[in-house]
């Protein structure tokens, strides 16, 4: 069955009709995808033609789009940015030595990093492509082989294997005064309404301890930033025990509390079940769980 038996345009015309109603004017279109001024009209009157109704309103300074035309190129642009998102994650897995690995940021920086080399090594030839992303509930099962990220509840469609739970306790620079011995604390946090992480006011209402009067918050713009910041002596920032387990048991951050706050979230490594599992992606996923548990 063709597009047009769906009911559906040309592709070409709707990639013409994206650039001409984002850069406004036919001839500047035309240029940027090597096509003339006339072929970006009588592509558009074509389009318009299609689907009955006009898109674009002519004006001496070259054409503006109509209320019809602005309804339909937003529903495009996310059209195209979602079929140019599943061609590159086809493409993306498609190489004999390929794996791409989605995680969060505070997951990539803090733990995936620091043992990539260690991964090169076991895996000789292996191609990593990393998706980085903290917005988890975005994430379609085909933009990925492999995937870290935290979750509150168990997902679905995939494979899973815990590799570690929630746990949260203040962290600091060895040498800094515990948390209820610092009458004005700086309290290192993140501002991001996205992450499904507990925070401050979790820890504080859990423990049962207000929250000095005299404290000062610092919300940097990554968990990465907030942890360094709390290594080099800035402030206490909640440490996620199980991405901080390696600054813990070397002592370049320590426990500023005893308490110990867990939710019923864990950090999950998935593999999405609809697919062919290659070699590749079944040695990376059996070398990350063996690296968790050294």
């Amino acid at each position: 069955m063709s597009l047009v038996d769906l009911g559906l345009p040309p592709l070409n015309a709707l990639v013409v009709f994206e650039a001409a109603a984002r850069l406004a004017n036919f001839s500047r279109a035309g240029a940027e995808l090597g096509l003339t001024q006339s072929a970006v009209s009588r592509q558009m009157l074509k389009l318009e033609g299609f689907i009955g109704a006009k898109l674009f309103q002519r004006t001496p300074a070259g054409v503006t789009l109509t209320p019809v035309g602005e309804a339909y190129v937003a529903e495009i642009r996310r059209i195209l940015g979602d079929l140019a998102a599943v061609t590159h994650g086809a493409r993306g897995s498609a190489g004999p030595r390929q794996v791409t690995l989605a995680c969060s940021h505070g997951i990539a920086d803090l733990w995936l990093m620091p043992r990539l080399q260690a991964l090169d090594a076991a895996l000789p030839g292996i191609e990593l492509r990393l998706r980085v992303t903290d917005d988890v509930a975005r994430l379609r099962l085909d933009e990925f082989d492999l995937a870290i990220f935290y979750r509150r509840e168990r997902p679905t469609g995939v494979a899973l294997h815990v590799l570690g739970t929630e746990e949260i306790v203040p962290v600091t620079a060895p040498g800094r005064p515990a948390l209820a011995d610092d009458p004005a604390p700086t309290l290192l946090a993140i501002e991001d309404s996205l992450r499904e992480w507990l925070d401050w006011t979790h820890w504080f209402g859990a423990v049962a301890m207000p929250q000095p009067p005299a404290a000062r918050v610092w919300r940097l713009g990554s968990y990465a930033l907030s942890v360094q910041a709390a290594s080099q002596g800035l402030g206490t920032a909640l440490g996620w025990t199980w991405l901080l387990r390696d600054r813990l048991a070397a002592g370049t951050l320590v426990p500023a509390h005893d308490f110990h706050l867990r939710s019923e979230g864990s950090f999950y490594l998935m593999r999405p079940l609809d697919r062919h599992v290659r070699r590749v992606v079944r040695q990376t996923m059996d070398w990350l769980v063996a690296s968790n548990a050294g």
